[in-house]
């Protein structure tokens, strides 16, 4: 008898609870990918660089060896089936909480209430398609002695505000503009990844003021919500093979 993705996903599940029930510290790692996309369609299964933007990443994480496993959240039959394919577990995700309004604190509640014995758990983004090993392990080393660690790119950026019909600057003044090499810059999150824990999103929150960050490279940092920014991935993947070619 032929059996569906969700009864081989039941089966996993089995499989896997019973090992996570007596492992409640470990860390799980989580990617939502819900099946609607306004932005571009389908865009969590694109093809990359030879597979797709969610095997990518599913691949990398597992290659980490970091996590007691590695759950998709969906609510698509067709990102069920490539998160299976690539070895991870498949959380189905209720409707109510894969709309377009929806936020990721709501699908990671549902996440956690119906799998109470994740404790600790790393927030995957698989369109922040340049996820290394590296960051990961920086991550989870920091995530040993701190309740969250998140992923932060640099920027140089000096920031206005719009204030009725005048603007305001926000991270600068005017009359003493900063150079570049005077000024350390600031954190700005680039959704890769967040390391966090149940007590936290309780609170609604997936940060506090006790967290430590890590510090992606800039060309690392590209997150694809656009044709534009796929495009600008793809041509980056494009030169590394030709400079590792040379």
């Amino acid at each position: 008898m032929k059996r569906t993705v969700f009864q081989i996903v039941i089966v996993l599940f089995i499989e896997v609870s019973s090992h996570a029930c007596c492992s409640l510290n470990d860390t799980h790692a989580i990617i939502l990918a819900r099946g609607g996309s306004k932005g571009i369609k389908n865009k969590n299964i694109l093809s990359f660089n030879g597979t797709t933007l969610l095997g990518q990443t599913i691949k990398i994480i597992d290659e980490s060896n970091k996590f007691s496993a590695i759950w998709v959240s969906t609510d698509d039959e067709q990102i069920a089936y490539e998160a299976v394919r690539h070895g991870a577990l498949v959380y189905r995700r209720m409707p109510h909480f894969a709309q377009d309004h929806s936020s990721s604190i709501e699908a990671l509640k549902e996440f956690l209430y119906k799998n109470s014995f994740v404790q600790r758990f790393a927030l995957f983004q698989c369109t922040s398609i340049f996820l290394k090993r590296k960051y990961i392990d920086e991550a989870v080393n920091k995530f040993r002695n701190n309740p969250c660690v998140f992923a932060v790119k640099r920027t140089h950026k000096l920031k206005w505000k719009e204030a009725g019909h005048s603007i305001t600057p926000l991270n600068f003044n005017p009359r003493r503009r900063p150079r570049r090499q005077d000024w350390s810059g600031e954190f700005e999150e680039t959704g890769m990844f967040y390391f966090s824990n149940r007590h936290l999103v309780a609170q609604n929150l997936l940060q506090n003021e006790k967290c430590s960050v890590v510090e992606i490279e800039q060309l690392d940092s590209i997150e694809i919500d656009s044709i534009i920014d796929f495009k600008i991935a793809k041509c980056i993947v494009q030169e590394k093979k030709l400079n590792e070619g040379k």
